[in-house]
């Protein structure tokens, strides 16, 4: 039987935040706060334009509805036919602009940085599909969704956008900053059952 919850404070202060003793069953969360994240616009159709992208971020751009790219360094998102996320490394983004700006000149193309709008939330641990579908409607049984699988979607009444990194599996929410409380809010609740233990990021 799981310890009561304790209340803490959550990694870098944003939020409150819920631990239980560790286990197996518990869901791991935690907040990857600073990174870099752009929104990407351009033409999908135009090889020029997805060259230049890749010459930028050593990347090809993911062009299936739905999906996302990633190495060490970036993560491309698929948003929809003309729209990414750029998702980079903490404190880098007009790094990542900049090259982005420089790789795309004279294209119709557009480069904005979002970082202070959203953040990102790992999610791992045996009950992360249970948890998560308590307030999400996505399929994400393995044969819908899967490694490099992305979608919109909600929290209960937080927007997100979604992928998963591995088959253990893993997840990455993106989320407005405005949500963020909620969001956590509402994990909590949703884990009073297997307990919640925050993983802290660098």
């Amino acid at each position: 039987m799981l310890e009561p919850l304790q209340r803490t404070v959550l990694p870098g202060g944003d939020a409150p935040a819920a631990t239980t003793t560790l286990s197996e069953r518990a869901l791991l969360a935690g907040w990857r706060n600073g990174l870099s994240i752009l929104n990407l616009r351009g033409n999908a159709d135009d090889p020029a334009f997805r060259s230049a992208v890749s010459q930028a971020l050593s990347l090809e751009l993911p062009r299936q509805p739905c999906s996302s790219v990633a190495d060490a360094d970036h993560r491309l998102v698929w948003v929809g036919p003309d729209d990414w996320f750029v998702i980079g490394p903490r404190g880098q983004a007009s790094g990542v602009e900049s090259r982005l700006r420089e790789a795309l000149t004279g294209m119709h193309s557009a480069v904005t940085d979002v970082s202070g709008g959203y953040t990102v939330l790992h999610l791992s641990g045996n009950p992360v599909r249970e948890v998560l579908a308590q307030g999400c409607p996505l399929d994400l049984h393995p044969r819908a969704f899967g490694p490099g699988s992305s979608a919109g979607s909600v929290f209960f009444k937080t927007s997100i956008w979604l992928w998963q990194t591995d088959m253990a599996p893993t997840y990455e929410v993106l989320v407005r900053r405005s949500f963020m409380g909620y969001f956590w809010l509402m994990l909590e609740r949703s884990t009073q059952e297997c307990g919640l233990v925050t993983r802290r990021f660098p």
